[in-house]
């Protein structure tokens, strides 16, 4: 056991891109944060994953790329999917505040994102998307941008396990870890 006697604002358990947004988020806001990993690398399973792609619909990135969706169809897609396993109102800022996010995390002109062209999981469900009009994911980052950096952050799962190449790009939650 370690004795460990840190004080900060903000404590971040996880490196995954949840964790590292929350501790960028942060930190942007002044606050002191101490963001803790049980690994030797950045990423969690978001890395393992590939993913990184987030379902937040009416976002800029979106917006930009034409979508005519609206927050109201999003909501009925969404409550009939999550129906009452969470309170209405948990729901509801989840769907409302994935935009806002968007639009933050864009002010820092080393964050960029594109439109991921998934479709809603539940195609058949109402107001679903099929036409990847509700998925964003960070862009791909070169590792040479990243540079001697990337090697802290957790590559794909084929490389971790079996030894296979780093990829020269960083994908999804992976891009937006480097």
């Amino acid at each position: 056991m370690v004795n460990w006697n840190e004080e900060c604002d903000v404590l971040v358990a996880g490196s995954g891109a949840g964790g590292v947004t929350g501790a960028y988020t942060a930190a942007r806001e002044g606050l002191d944060v101490i963001l803790v990993e049980a690994t030797d690398k950045f990423g969690g399973t978001t890395a393992y994953s590939g993913g990184g792609g987030f379902w937040f619909p009416c976002n800029p990135v979106l917006l930009r790329a034409g979508t005519d969706d609206t927050i109201e169809d999003a909501l009925e897609y969404y409550h009939a999917v999550v129906g009452d396993r969470t309170p209405r109102e948990l729901q509801d800022t989840y769907v409302r505040g994935g935009a806002p996010l968007v639009e933050y995390l864009e002010e820092d002109e080393n964050l960029k994102f594109e439109m991921l062209p998934w479709p809603d999981y539940y195609g058949k469900v109402t107001k679903a998307r099929n036409d990847g009009q509700r998925h964003t994911m960070p862009t791909p980052l070169p590792i040479s941008e990243v540079g001697e950096l990337h090697k802290l952050v957790r590559g794909p799962l084929d490389f971790d396990r079996i030894g296979a190449d780093l990829p020269e790009m960083l994908i999804g939650g992976r891009a937006l870890i480097g």
